[in-house]
């Protein structure tokens, strides 16, 4: 006769679980309470208090690693998927006529796309991030518009309310941000509330949000869930969306473009 295994004392069970699933990835609530030798409520319970400690992460019946408090760094992040964010950046630019106003928001698809506006004419550009600057800064009949306020150094953006005032005074024609992850279905997930409250108010200040989300950002994740893809009229991809996602953008009527 197979003995069953004794269980784990709870803060060791925990403990265990953390670990685990930072090895093994996603799991189910079912494999984990076979493996502990615990009920599934049991294990519900364990992942609700650790998920709330911010030590694991927990989505439709499994559990996972904790996303990253902070983003990777500006650098590093430049080099992830550069081809893709290349495409995506140069069709932004196609979308965006000459002789309007548009806010550009932070991160590194957000400079490619600066630099590919360099050449368009008449353009007023509302932004926060210092990356943009330093891209149109000697574009001719570029005029520039920045966020003041604190900035942060290692990313060189204003973020929280200081963009979320800069931004809630202006009106754009066009607005175009990243996120730092969306998931299959298409939330958005960014690393802390001052992005997010960032990107709030630069959506809110535009006429035509678009999204730029390059396929490194799908099933990333991080700790703030704030807004979906369909909530933007138009989103740019460089994979093709899940289903869920090409369900929900249709139902939204947003304008759907995979670059390659």
């Amino acid at each position: 006769m197979t003995k069953t295994p004794d269980a784990v004392p709870l803060d060791r069970r925990r403990d265990r679980i953390v670990a685990l699933v930072k090895s093994t990835g996603f799991m189910a609530v079912e494999e984990l309470a076979r493996r502990f030798n615990v009920s599934v409520q049991t294990i519900r319970t364990d992942l609700r208090d650790l998920h709330e400690q911010g030590r694991v992460f927990r989505r439709h019946g499994l559990a996972g690693p904790a996303p990253d408090p902070d983003n990777s760094a500006y650098e590093k992040r430049e080099d992830w998927n550069r081809t893709g964010k290349m495409a995506i950046a140069a069709k932004v630019a196609d979308l965006i006529p000459e002789g309007c106003t548009i806010a550009i928001g932070t991160g590194t698809t957000a400079e490619l796309a600066a630099q590919h506006l360099a050449s368009h004419r008449n353009l007023t550009v509302l932004t926060n991030n210092l990356h943009v600057v330093m891209a149109l800064q000697n574009a001719p009949n570029v005029t520039l518009r920045l966020a003041g306020g604190t900035v942060r150094t290692r990313d060189l953006d204003i973020i929280g309310a200081d963009s979320a005032d800069f931004f809630g005074s202006m009106r754009a024609d066009f607005g175009i941000v990243s996120v730092g992850g969306m998931s299959d279905e298409g939330d958005l997930l960014d690393f802390n509330m001052d992005e997010v409250r960032a990107r709030r108010a630069l959506v809110s200040c535009c006429d035509h949000p678009i999204l730029m989300i390059d396929e490194k950002k799908v099933g990333r994740k991080a700790l703030c869930r704030d807004g979906h893809a369909s909530d933007f009229q138009t989103v740019l991809l460089n994979t093709a969306p899940s289903d869920a996602l090409q369900r929900a953008l249709v139902k939204a009527r947003s304008q759907i473009v995979v670059v390659s």
